[in-house]
């Protein structure tokens, strides 16, 4: 699809209407970045984060052949998917994942997701019914995000709306209508059943674990820190921030941490050579 701003992305279809759906209903529905406070230094390696989110993408064949292609990538949009806080609120073009997200709740202790089993309370759905073809400013743009890049937000059939400014609340967001619901354990049981228990929409992915173990054991690279230092605006050097971070218990190290390996790499142009027969060709290593 064509971007407001005339860039090309791919995206999943159909393109409208777009989904989004939340286990309970919040007087401000608003994306991660914008739930809590943050200091400097936090929103330092945050920024770190997705530094190296992007340095691992890049050696990704799938990423690099869009990016070759002329297709633009989002990886903000990419990154909100594998839980690193941005601007962006998911959405999707599939009302069954909208669903799921709706009638579940996330257990992160043991990382799964699970119907809700009562009646007490609420869930909502968010609808879109124009899609992205509203997007004529830039004020809030809506992104395909990942079509096939990842497969997590494939899977998910993701979109994104990007929300800054006075754009920050989607109960404010004025192509969205709001569908509120009470739960039942029938619907929330059989919504579950239809994606496999979750699995159908977290499939295998390395980039999941990747993003895991950076954000658990905070461990990044120089490269990131110095691009993060250049993206935001910050009064202190590389040395000083260095410092600091690693006081708050950050490492860094000179080699990207998390970088794919040769065997996440073969798998990737296999999985993707099988989906798209003669389209897709095969990435060495360096």
């Amino acid at each position: 699809m064509t971007l407001y701003d005339n860039r090309l992305a791919a995206a999943p279809m159909p393109m409208s209407p777009l989904f989004r759906g939340e286990s309970e209903f919040h007087e401000r529905c608003l994306p991660s970045l914008y739930r809590r406070e943050w200091t400097p230094l936090q929103k330092l390696e945050r920024q770190i984060q997705l530094e190296d989110f992007r340095l691992i993408l890049q050696v990704n064949p799938v990423i690099k052949e869009m990016e070759e292609g002329g297709l633009e990538v989002n990886y903000n949009g990419l990154a909100q998917h594998y839980g690193i806080e941005t601007n962006i609120l998911d959405l999707t073009n599939s009302f069954l994942v909208a669903a799921f997200f709706a009638t579940t709740t996330y257990d992160p202790l043991m990382d799964v997701y699970r119907p809700i089993l009562h009646t007490v309370s609420s869930g909502v759905i968010y609808f879109f019914p124009t899609g992205p073809f509203m997007n004529f400013g830039s004020d809030a743009p809506i992104w395909p995000i990942g079509m096939e890049a990842l497969r997590r937000p494939g899977e998910q059939r993701g979109y994104g709306v990007e929300m800054d400014g006075r754009h920050r609340d989607l109960n404010h967001y004025s192509g969205a209508h709001i569908f509120r619901f009470w739960h039942t354990p029938q619907a929330s049981i059989e919504i579950w059943q239809r994606t496999q228990g979750s699995v159908a929409l977290f499939p295998y992915d390395p980039m999941a674990e990747k993003v895991r173990n950076m954000r658990k054991y905070r461990i990044y690279s120089e490269e990131g820190l110095r691009l993060a230092l250049d993206r935001i605006s910050v009064e202190m050097g590389f040395d000083e921030a260095r410092q600091k971070l690693e006081r708050m218990g950050c490492t860094f190290v000179k080699k990207l941490p998390f970088a794919y390996t040769e065997r996440e790499i073969v798998y990737i142009n296999d999985l993707f050579r099988k989906m798209y027969p003669g389209h897709f060709e095969q990435t060495k290593t360096d």
